[in-house]
């Protein structure tokens, strides 16, 4: 397959930062916004979190109340998420990040003293049936994943979560992965690069799922739940400085995500239709659409297999140590 290497730019820019702010992420002399707070007192928390359903996700749970009972008021910054986000986290301008788990994995690889302190989304059980899919036009010769084979696919980033979970879901049906042309292109570019023949297959997640299936595109790998059910798609990273500084913060935060998560799942109708409000998403497309799975705890199984794939695909050259990287008390 081919691949460009994009991620690591931005991760040797983090390294960058990193050294001009310290061993911590703060920069010397100050402290983060979201520090330790009194009793009763609010505690403000500034993330960044990919636009869509992860950033969805937080501000239904501030909509609901549940991070303002836990003593936090969150603010919420979607100019940058996954891989963006980690070196902003780092420099400072954020006291949490939300990144899929590929992209804290390099970091960690490279040397960034980041912790994942909480998981973010996870792919459904059902192989046939989740909240990310490659897609290809209706009226195309590709009718199947076998027909993927030596085809250009498009990806929102390279050498990342996307590719790496459709080689391992392609390998598992016994596709040969080796003459894929990954592409990338920002998801939502992703539908007119498919329907004016740009590509020949796009990997999308929520919403342009629901509103590729619409248009008529047909899904023909589910890889998030194909490479491993109940994969552990997203997590929430933070410097070693800042939640060793701030430890009842991040726990009133984890807590705060699972009781989103709760929430979701008790009613996830009530959250398809609050995407309208908090995301601007079309409630005909919200009514369509495959919701992640959200828990709180920090699934190791999970990074575990990412991180062997990582290195199965040739992403890292040695053996990522996930437990360093995952505290005790987010497991």
């Amino acid at each position: 397959m081919r691949r460009s290497v994009m991620v690591t730019g931005a991760t040797v820019a983090a390294m960058t930062t990193l050294a001009a702010c310290g061993s911590g992420g703060t920069p010397e002399g100050e402290q983060g916004s979201g520090t330790a707070t009194e009793a009763g007192a609010t505690a403000t928390v500034r993330i960044g979190e990919t636009a869509g359903i992860p950033s969805g996700f937080l501000a239904y749970g501030k909509q609901i109340g549940a991070f303002e009972d836990r003593g936090l008021d969150l603010e919420i910054d979607t100019s940058a998420g996954g891989a963006a986000a980690i070196p902003a986290l780092v420099s400072g301008e954020f006291d949490l990040a939300g990144s899929n788990t590929v992209s804290a994995l390099l970091a960690g690889a490279e040397g960034l003293p980041l912790q994942i302190v909480a998981s973010g989304t996870f792919a459904t059980t059902d192989p046939e049936n989740d909240f990310s899919a490659v897609l290809v036009r209706p009226d195309g010769e590709i009718t199947d994943a076998a027909g993927l084979a030596g085809k250009t696919i498009a990806v929102n980033t390279l050498e990342n979560i996307g590719d790496i979970t459709i080689t391992a879901a392609l390998e598992e049906r016994g596709v040969d992965t080796s003459g894929i042309n990954f592409v990338e292109i920002g998801f939502p570019d992703m539908l007119g690069a498919l329907a004016g023949g740009n590509v020949d297959a796009a990997w999308v997640i929520e919403p342009f799922l629901a509103i590729g299936k619409q248009q008529g595109n047909l899904p023909v790998l589910y890889p998030y739940a194909e490479a491993k059910e109940g994969l552990q798609v997203g997590s929430f990273v933070a410097t070693g400085q800042y939640a060793d500084e701030n430890a009842d913060v991040i726990e009133s935060f984890r807590a705060a995500v699972a009781d989103t998560a709760k929430a979701i799942a008790d009613d996830p109708d009530a959250f398809r239709q609050a995407l309208s409000e908090v995301q601007d998403v079309d409630p005909a497309v919200a009514a369509e659409m495959v919701l992640p799975v959200w828990k709180g705890p920090v699934e190791m199984e999970s990074l575990t297999y990412l991180a062997e794939q990582m290195e199965h695909q040739g992403v890292v050259d040695q053996p990522i140590d996930v437990e360093p990287l995952v505290p005790q008390d987010a497991r």
